[in-house]
């Protein structure tokens, strides 16, 4: 599903050129219908430049020029905004007046964040509508990319979880600066473990540390066994388990080595989706050998 807009705004009159006698004035006329929700914008523009002195946002006029005043009738369905501007002189003939609508973006997508969307089962499309005139364009970008695609919808055919993050709308007409909508994207997927040492050697009477690394959404229960025991922390194991990055933790399993618990330790990491474990084993050694942390 794409959310769009069922009435798009847009500019319906414009006052084109006049001719007025110096020191006359004049009315300015900008029609707009299904505006109530977007920002009217009349600026000033002398020889290509645009001039900060008018400025309407809303249904107010920020003037620094004495020379203008603001009329506005505003409806449901439309609205006018006029400026008056008299004691016309001379060095106003190269002065353009332009009525802008400005960009307003809104964007929402298939499944919210705090649902999550289950990896390689669901189908995901991002949309976003932009409004405004001239009539913006939209593209889609990353942090650290800075371009995905054009148009209003990111398809995501089958979602991975190397697709979750920030994702951001973009929308530009040349107006004003760019507006922009984040929208962000919680992949859910089974248990990953791994480990960089599936042996670990020590000697009797000092520590061991076999550690596991595991990848979840949403976050797993982790557990330790020995010889089908599950394990918890006594006078032989301490068990530590602590986040890393998004989606990932640690889970380090210190042995206070004895001869009787050498042998095979599994870690499993379990969560609604799946579960997956890897096996560790503890060797004795003659000599002490240092874990990673004598290191530091």
């Amino acid at each position: 599903m794409i959310a769009y807009s069922q009435k798009s705004p847009y500019i319906t009159h414009i006052t084109q050129r006049l001719v007025i006698d110096i020191g006359g004035e004049i009315d300015l006329d900008c029609s707009t219908r299904h505006s109530r929700e977007h920002n009217v914008l009349w600026v000033k523009v002398a020889k290509d430049q645009i001039n900060g002195s008018i400025e309407l946002v809303g249904s107010t006029l920020i003037v620094k020029d004495p020379k203008v005043s603001l009329i506005t009738q505003i409806k449901q369905d439309s609205s006018q905004y006029t400026i008056h501007i008299h004691s016309i002189q001379e060095e106003d003939a190269s002065v353009m007046y332009r009525c802008d609508l400005n960009v307003k973006i809104s964007a929402n997508s298939t499944k919210s964040k705090h649902q999550g969307v289950e990896e390689a089962q669901s189908t995901l499309i991002i949309g976003c509508f932009a409004g405004g005139y001239p009539y913006p364009r939209v593209f889609w970008r990353k942090p650290n990319n800075p371009f995905l695609s054009i148009g209003n919808a990111l398809d995501f055919p089958s979602i991975k979880k190397k697709d979750r993050g920030n994702y951001y709308c973009i929308a530009e007409n040349g107006v004003r600066n760019d507006t922009s909508r984040r929208v962000s994207i919680e992949v859910e997927f089974p248990p990953i473990v791994t480990t960089f040492q599936t042996k670990v050697g020590q000697a009797v009477n000092y520590d061991a540390y076999l550690v596991c690394h595991v990848e979840a959404n949403p976050s797993p229960a982790i557990t330790w066994t020995y010889k089908g025991v599950e394990l918890s922390n006594n006078q032989h194991y301490w068990i530590s388990s602590f986040t890393t990055a998004d989606d990932k933790m640690d889970s380090t399993l210190l042995i206070r080595i004895k001869n009787y618990l050498y042998g095979d330790y599994i870690c499993k990491a379990t969560n609604i989706l799946g579960a997956a474990e890897i096996t560790m084993t503890a060797y004795k050694t003659l000599y002490p050998q240092c874990h990673p942390h004598c290191e530091d």
